[in-house]
């Protein structure tokens, strides 16, 4: 399939979101996006430094260099350019920082299992303890970052399994939203244990 993709993302009135990494340190991060009839994946240069947050704070992006693949059919194809507006965005795989750690607050993992268009994920939201973790999520801003993240879907080939540290939920786009039987647990903080890991 040639060189490594690159995907970037493109303000319509202000130009490429493509800074250089000297200007503000975040530099680039692999990213995989679904849409409703398939998956883009390729790179993106953060201008926030979340991609959550980036992903928030713009409505339409242009992506350059993308490896487009069809889903639940099957074939691929590149493509040059392609504009996409953020509500076309089901999910994106997030890779890169989890923000400042100074600016981090104690959190509970609670499990959700979200239904968007094809997609089946199944994670952990993050709230501040004692929050119902669905009010949480409805009241959050349209992307909804779920780590520990697990997402379920129908490929060419029959069902695919995905498994993410980050996935991007479109909160907008949602069919439903469920607690999960999983028990949430603190997550990395101050004085705090993380997840145990098997």
């Amino acid at each position: 399939m040639g060189p490594r993709l690159r995907l970037a993302l493109r303000q319509p009135d202000d130009g490429l979101v493509v800074a250089g990494p000297e200007a503000d340190g975040l530099g680039e991060v692999e990213l995989v996006a679904f849409a409703a009839h398939g998956r883009l994946s390729g790179r993106i240069r953060l201008d926030s430094a979340r991609l959550s947050d980036m992903l928030n704070d713009n409505e339409v992006f242009q992506l350059e260099g993308v490896l487009a693949e069809r889903l639940p059919e099957g074939g691929s194809r590149l493509i040059k350019a392609v504009e996409i507006r953020r509500g076309e965005l089901l999910l994106v795989f997030a890779a890169g920082p989890r923000g400042d750690r100074a600016h981090r607050r104690q959190t509970v993992a609670r499990a959700l299992s979200v239904k968007v268009g094809p997609y089946l994920v199944t994670g952990d939201v993050h709230t501040t303890p004692g929050l119902d973790p669905l009010l949480h999520f409805r009241h959050r801003r349209p992307m909804v970052p779920l780590t520990d993240a697990v997402v379920q879907y129908q490929g060419p080939k029959g069902p695919v399994q995905e498994f993410a540290d980050t996935v991007v939920v479109n909160r907008e786009r949602t069919d439903w939203v469920r607690r999960s039987e999983s028990i949430g647990v603190p997550t990395s903080g101050p004085g705090q244990l993380g997840r145990p890991t098997n």
